[in-house]
């Protein structure tokens, strides 16, 4: 593997790491009386987004984020990188994957792809970050959802961190017993091991991840929410993206009839 692309793995997996464990360790900043209400819309904004032909609904995400993002910005510094990384890595992922439609001229397709994936992620990360990944649970747990599948999708969040850190011990190693620099479809090869590899030890992870859980019977884990009313104000930002969103693709079917 060439030294860039090593490094630029290495960047990438060290940047989820990172925008994982902060996600999974913030309790939030704010807490909405309704959860569920929180998820739900979310859900139907981010179906909005996806499906409309318009780009009214992904530009109305991005703007109805850009308060809620700036409060979490300036409320919690320490982690602003954490909060970026996952919307540019988005950003850059979604101009590769656009470049064909670039290439074949359709440009106004390559556009409205990279805007939607765009405002989709910046909505939900502004969301789960605003409420924490344990209140998305939460909410998902008060529509109905089953517990299991709900604290699963929170334990989720936990291991990304640790798949992420194991596979760069992994690259590392591996390219430690390197001597020489090797030809690229070697360093290739080299990458496909350190896969299998990793795949090996994923799933005996999540062995003993289940074992544990089921040994310990890990209880229905409790969020506190403020009560209607308290901080009502702050509350209201967890539904601003969603809010813009929803209002923009009523507003679009209502002047296309």
């Amino acid at each position: 593997m060439s030294t860039g692309l090593d490094k630029a793995l290495k960047g990438v997996l060290e940047g989820l790491r990172d925008a994982a464990t902060a996600l999974a360790m913030s309790e939030g900043l704010v807490r909405p009386p309704r959860p569920e209400l929180v998820f739900l819309t979310l859900v139907v904004s981010v179906a909005l987004i996806s499906s409309s032909s318009s780009p009214a609904p992904a530009v109305a995400g991005i703007a109805g984020s850009l308060v809620p993002l700036a409060y979490l910005l300036s409320n919690d510094a320490e982690r602003k990188r954490a909060t970026l990384t996952p919307i540019v890595y988005v950003l850059a992922s979604s101009m590769v994957i656009s470049a064909p439609l670039i290439v074949m001229g359709r440009h106004g397709e390559a556009e409205l792809l990279i805007l939607r994936v765009v405002a989709s992620t910046i909505v939900v990360v502004s969301v789960a970050r605003l409420i924490g990944w344990r209140g998305l649970a939460l909410g998902m747990r008060r529509l109905g959802v089953p517990g299991e599948f709900a604290e699963s999708m929170h334990l989720v969040l936990y291991y990304v961190p640790l798949l992420a850190a194991e596979t760069i011990r992994l690259i590392s190693a591996r390219k430690a017993r390197s001597l020489r620099r090797q030809r690229l479809r070697k360093e290739w090869r080299l990458l496909s091991s350190t896969i299998g590899e990793l795949v090996v030890r994923s799933m005996h992870r999540a062995l003993v991840l289940s074992m544990a859980v089921e040994a310990r019977s890990l209880a229905r884990y409790s969020v506190y929410f403020s009560r209607p009313g308290e901080g009502a104000l702050r509350g209201l930002l967890a539904y601003a993206p969603q809010a813009a969103v929803i209002i923009a693709a009523g507003l679009g079917v209502f002047v296309g009839n």
